[in-house]
């Protein structure tokens, strides 16, 4: 089983994939969260590595790439953690912090619920990994679960942008 983790909040991140690592899930993460990850002993494979593609735009492009997506499709990933980079509706250059391979990574794990579990908020962790310790798989009602979460989330994400959009009338 393959994690993909790439979260802009990192506070409880190493817990995460430390019993995702101890449960024999193999780690994929984005260079940032790699780090945090590496740095505290646990194995990881950075995105870059996993993609044969080096982070571009100074890291604002890594994840969008046919191997990540490819691999959510056919769930050669079934784990895909992600946390988006905020947006100050008051700034006036937010939309250059804009995630992008954030939101698509989200939006193909929705799209293979079935098969793909999509983690968006940090506070799931912890029923997650109890989830996997007790029967070794994630139930359909909580992938469909979190899926539906998911969708909010980016849902929310993107009326930002539409009131960012607004305002520059």
């Amino acid at each position: 089983m393959k994690a993909l983790i790439s979260v802009y909040n990192k506070d409880i991140v190493v817990e995460f994939t430390r019993a995702l690592n101890e449960l024999g899930l193999e780690l994929i993460a984005t260079e940032g969260t790699a780090r945090r990850i590496l740095d505290n002993g646990i194995p990881v494979t950075k995105v870059s590595a996993f993609t044969g593609v080096q982070e571009m735009l100074g890291g604002k492009l890594k994840t969008l790439h046919p191997t990540i997506h490819a691999a959510i499709a056919t769930a050669a990933i079934e784990i895909v953690t992600v946390n988006l980079i905020p947006l100050d509706v008051s700034s006036e250059n937010t939309l250059d912090n804009m995630d992008l391979g954030g939101v698509a990574m989200i939006r193909s794990a929705i799209k293979n619920f079935e098969h793909v579990l999509v983690i968006v908020n940090p506070a799931r962790y912890n029923e997650i990994i109890d989830e996997l310790r007790v029967t070794g798989q994630i139930a359909r009602g909580t992938r469909l679960r979190l899926a539906q979460e998911a969708s909010k989330y980016i849902v929310a994400y993107e009326s930002k942008i539409n009131a960012i959009l607004e305002r520059m009338d």
